[in-house]
């Protein structure tokens, strides 16, 4: 063995770092299985007195370049994992690329390579909370998030700790009000400036057994919080509709907060320099207080609301959807305004955008039957 590099970081970043001629870990112990059966066979085909003195020899597979991807690890036997040391000395490797090891997997190689001195740590870069991005903010939050100028000045004001890195523990800011008001979009915006894919879990989607299961881990072959951390392609990180969360589950939460660590019994994960943020649909900061308790509320950076939308705002947002939204250009100057003018009836942006949609799809089946018998 030359070289071990342990990455910590995405599938987009690690595979810049891979050569390109290489086998994966699963390729290779579907190889050894495969192998393993028939060797067993061979032997079991020999005569008796044969098995004593002329024994087959096992070829250990040389490999070049060996990858193991972070996905890998739900695909193999966990037998692969927990022995890794087993699984090794059957192969002749020359470079190992790991991705995101688990802790067992990870000291098993440090156990038997660390005195040799070939093995490399590297993780990814993300982008940070510059000068330049604030300024970017400043000038472009208004025509994004259209509705919402009083949050602007709240985010700029919670983003400015973590500017250039200047504290080592993540920002957390909780956006709360109703649907359909710019929280997610606000969240989308800073991702897209920021660069990379948004790492967005939605919680109302776990229930409490499978959701135990997720933040503290189990086996190797199974999602967890911790996985979905280190392989996030942003440091924009989102917790959506935290309020469904279920409160027995906040203490999972405090170190992450509060250090930026988040620790299953497989993985820990450094997010020291990220900015979290949590979306929910409360209506006041004293729900928030009730509902959610203080432990975790004290522990938000900064609490921003996001309030109904007046009428020129959403007739603002209907302009811009019909500028956006493909096909638009179909309908006729007389539905375009008078689209403008029903969205100021409406709740909200999802509304105001399904109410276009559904208006160019009827308007163009419309079209297509025109003519045609019932």
């Amino acid at each position: 063995m030359k070289q071990i590099v342990m990455f910590y970081g995405s599938d987009r970043a690690f595979a810049e770092i891979i050569p390109k001629g290489h086998r994966n870990l699963l390729s290779v112990a579907m190889q050894m299985d495969d192998e393993s059966k028939k060797f067993v066979m061979e032997i079991k085909g020999l005569p008796k007195e044969d098995t004593e003195t002329e024994k087959p020899k096992k070829k250990k597979p040389r490999i070049s370049n060996l990858v193991i991807y972070a996905n890998e690890y739900n695909s193999v036997n966990e037998h692969v994992i927990t022995n890794f040391v087993d699984f090794m000395a059957q192969i002749n490797v020359t470079n190992m690329y790991i991705q995101n090891p688990p802790a067992l997997l990870r000291d098993q190689v440090e156990r038997i390579y660390a005195e040799r001195d070939i093995i490399k740590v590297d993780e990814q870069k993300y982008n940070i909370i510059s000068e330049d991005i604030v300024k970017r903010i400043y000038l472009g939050f208004d025509n994004r998030i259209i509705g919402q100028e009083s949050v602007k000045m709240k985010l700029l004001k919670a983003l400015y700790p973590i500017m250039d890195n200047r504290q080592c523990k993540p920002v957390v800011i909780l956006f709360y009000g109703d649907s359909g008001l710019g929280k997610t979009e606000t969240v989308q915006y800073l991702t897209e400036l920021l660069g990379g894919v948004l790492l967005r879990k939605q919680f109302s989607m776990y229930q409490n057994n499978e959701f135990s299961n997720y933040l503290f881990g189990g086996k190797h072959n199974q999602k967890s919080f911790a996985k979905d951390l280190l392989a996030r392609d942003s440091n924009v990180i989102l917790l959506d509709e935290f309020d469904k969360a279920n409160p027995v589950f906040h203490s999972a939460f405090y170190q992450l907060f509060d250090e930026g660590i988040f620790e299953d019994q497989n993985y820990k994960v450094d997010v020291r320099h990220a900015v979290i943020f949590c979306t929910s649909n409360y209506h006041s900061e004293d729900e928030i207080k009730d509902k959610l308790g203080l432990p975790i509320y004290n522990r938000f950076d900064a609490i921003i609301e996001f309030k109904q939308l007046s009428k020129d705002a959403k007739m603002k947002i209907a302009e811009v959807a019909l500028m956006n939204t493909d096909h638009s250009d179909i309908l006729p100057n007389e539905i375009r305004e008078k689209l403008v003018l029903a969205s100021a009836g409406l709740s909200n942006a999802r509304e105001i955008q399904r109410l276009i949609k559904d208006t160019i799809s009827l308007y163009e089946i419309n079209r297509i039957c025109n003519g045609l018998e019932a």
